[in-house]
C-alpha cells in the first residue's frame, strides 16, 4: 500500500478509530488488564445481593480477592482454557480446512466458481453464505471469512474486504436465516417460559420469527454488499499483494488444469456420497442423527455435531482432490499439510488462554449478571411505549452484548423482565423476541471481546502485516451501523404495518 493510500485510509472518523484502536495494547494484555479489573471490582462489591430474574434466585457477588477465590483461580486455570469454545472449534476445523487448502482444493474450487462471476454477485455470495452459515454454529466463523478473502484476492479485489464481508454476514447477521435454526428453538423456549408469567399456558413455537428472519436475510445481504462495495473497498484502495497471501499462485489463480478438473470431479463425487449418507441418517423419521427422544432435526445430534461433520467432509474431499490432482503423493503429505495449517495459530492459542480466564472470572463473580440486571431494571422503569420503547430496548441489548456474549444467557436474564412487561404494553412475545435477536447480533462484528475476533485479526494480518484490533473494528463499524439501521427499520415496518413475524405470530397481543 503506497503513502497516498495510507493517508486516504486514515482520514475521517474511521481512520481515527483505526489509529486509536491500534494504539491499544495487544489483545493478550487487554485481557490481562480486564481480568485484574474483575478481581479488584469483585473485592469492592463483594457481598452485594440481587435477584436473578432468569432463575428467581438471589445471587451474591463473589470476591476473587480471598483465599477461596485464589484457590478457585488456580484450580480452574487449566480447565478454563481447555473448555474455551473457540479454541477447540478453530483448531479442529483447521485440521480439515488446512488440509483442503494446502492440497490446493480451496484454490481450485474458487478459481472454478468465480471465473467470469460479476463483481456484485461475488460479494453477495460471500455475505449471504455468512448469514446462512449460522445454522452450522461456530464452524462458520472459521470458514467463511478466510474464504471471502481468497475469493476477493482471486478477483484482484482487496482480500480484507472479502474477510470483512464474510465476517459481517457471520457475526452481524448471526440470527438471520432462511431456515429454522437452533437459535430459533432456544429463544422460543425461553420466550414461552417468560410469557407464561403473564398468560399461563401461552405457547411459542420455533418458527414464530421465521417470516421476519427470512426478510432479514435478504435485507442484510443487500446491505452487506452496499457497505463492502460503496464504503469499504474505496477506503481500502487497491491491493498490491503485500503480506503472506499465496503470491506463488497469483499468476495462475484463474486457471484450472486438467488434473485439477479431475480432482474437483472426484471431490464432487465424494461430496455427493457424503451428503447422501448424511441424508440417510437425518431425513428418515428414525434417522440416527435425529434427536433420539424427540425424533427432530432441530434440535438434534446432527446440528450439534457440525464441527466434526465438516471436519470429516473437508478431510475426505481434500484426499479425493489431492490424490487425483497429485498434490498429495503419499501419506506423509497428509500429515505435513495438516501440520502446516496449524503453524499460524500459535498466537491465537496464547490469546485464548488469557481470554478464557477473563470470561470465566466475569462469570464466577456474577458481575456480568449484575450489570445486565441493573441495566434491564433501568429500562423497565423508563416509561417508554410504542416505537421509543422498541428503540430503547434495542439500544440496551446492543450495549449489554458488549458485556455478555452468550445469546442464551442474555435472553434468560432479559426475557422474564421484558416479555411480560411488553405484553402489558400490547407487544406480543414474538415481537419482543425478534427485537432481542436484532440487537444481539449487530455488534458482534465490532466487539473486541468477540471470541473469534483474534481469528479475524490473524486472517487480516495475512494480507496486511500491520493490521490489528483497531483495523478490524474500524472496517467493521460501517457494517454494524448499517446493519443496525436497516434491521431496525425492517422491524419497525413489521410493527407499524402489523405484519406477522411468523406462522401465527402477530406483533401485538
Amino acid at each position: 500500500m503506497n503513502d497516498l493510500q495510507q493517508q486516504k485510509r486514515r482520514r475521517g472518523i474511521l481512520g481515527a478509530v483505526e489509529t486509536l484502536g491500534n494504539m491499544l495494547p495487544h489483545p493478550v494484555y487487554i485481557f490481562i488488564i480486564m481480568t485484574v479489573a474483575v478481581v479488584i471490582v469483585s473485592m469492592l462489591t463483594a457481598g452485594i445481593t440481587f435477584l436473578n430474574p432468569g432463575s428467581g434466585k438471589e445471587e451474591t457477588i463473589q470476591n476473587l480477592a480471598t483465599a477461596e477465590g485464589l484457590h478457585w483461580m488456580l484450580q480452574s486455570m487449566v480447565s478454563n482454557f481447555t473448555r474455551f469454545p473457540p479454541l477447540g472449534t478453530v483448531l479442529v476445523m483447521m485440521i480439515g480446512l488446512g488440509l483442503a487448502e494446502e492440497a490446493g482444493l480451496l484454490r481450485a474450487v474458487l478459481r472454478k466458481a468465480i471465473a467470469g462471476a460479476p463483481k456484485t454477485l461475488t460479494t453477495t455470495i460471500v455475505v449471504f453464505a455468512g448469514v446462512m452459515g449460522n445454522i452450522a454454529g461456530s464452524a462458520t466463523f472459521v470458514v467463511i471469512p478466510p474464504l471471502g478473502g481468497l475469493v476477493f484476492k482471486a478477483l484482484k479485489r482487496h482480500p480484507i474486504a472479502g474477510i470483512a464481508a464474510g465476517f459481517a454476514g457471520v457475526a452481524g447477521g448471526l440470527s438471520a436465516n432462511l431456515l429454522i435454526t437452533p437459535t430459533d428453538v432456544l429463544t422460543a423456549g425461553l420466550t414461552e417460559k417468560a410469557a407464561q408469567i403473564m398468560v399461563p399456558g401461552f405457547t411459542v413455537h420455533p418458527a414464530v420469527n421465521w417470516f421476519f428472519m427470512l426478510a432479514s436475510t435478504i435485507v442484510l445481504t443487500a446491505v452487506g454488499v452496499f457497505v463492502t462495495e460503496k464504503i469499504l473497498e474505496p477506503r481500502l484502495g487497491e491491493y498490491n499483494g503485500d503480506g503472506d497471501d499465496l503470491t506463488a499462485e497469483d499468476t495462475t489463480l484463474m486457471e484450472v488444469t486438467d488434473a485439477e478438473r479431475r480432482g474437483l470431479r472426484n471431490a464432487g463425487i465424494v461430496t455427493l456420497i457424503y451428503v447422501l449418507l448424511l441424508a440417510w441418517m437425518v431425513v428418515p423419521s428414525g434417522g440416527i442423527l435425529r434427536d433420539p427422544k424427540l425424533g427432530t432435526i432441530v434440535p438434534s445430534p446432527f446440528l450439534s455435531s457440525m464441527v466434526p461433520i465438516l471436519l470429516i467432509w473437508f478431510f475426505f474431499v481434500a484426499l479425493a482432490y489431492g490424490i487425483t490432482a497429485k498434490t498429495i503423493k503419499n501419506s506423509g503429505d497428509v500429515i505435513k499439510y495438516m501440520t502446516e495449517s496449524m503453524k499460524g495459530f500459535a498466537g491465537f492459542i496464547v490469546l485464548c488462554f488469557f481470554a478464557a480466564q477473563f470470561v470465566e472470572y466475569f462469570s464466577y463473580t456474577k458481575l456480568g449478571l449484575l450489570l445486565a440486571v441493573e441495566g434491564a431494571d433501568y429500562l423497565q422503569s423508563s416509561g417508554f411505549v410504542g416505537v421509543p420503547l422498541i428503540l430503547g430496548f434495542l439500544i440496551l441489548v446492543t450495549l449489554i452484548n458488549f458485556l455478555i456474549g452468550s445469546a442464551s444467557a442474555k435472553w434468560a436474564i432479559l426475557a422474564p423482565i421484558f416479555v411480560p412487561m411488553f405484553m402489558k404494553l400490547n407487544f406480543s412475545p414474538f415481537m419482543t423476541q425478534a427485537a432481542y435477536r436484532v440487537a444481539d447480533s449487530v455488534t458482534n462484528c465490532v466487539s473486541p471481546l468477540e471470541p473469534f475476533m483474534p481469528f479475524i485479526i490473524i486472517c487480516a494480518q495475512r494480507y496486511d502485516k500491520k493490521a490489528g484490533l483497531g483495523t478490524v473494528i474500524s472496517i467493521m463499524i460501517p457494517y454494524a451501523v448499517f446493519f443496525l439501521a436497516s434491521w431496525t427499520l425492517l422491524l419497525l415496518a413489521f410493527y407499524l404495518l402489523n405484519l406477522p413475524l411468523g406462522p401465527g405470530a402477530p406483533v401485538g397481543m
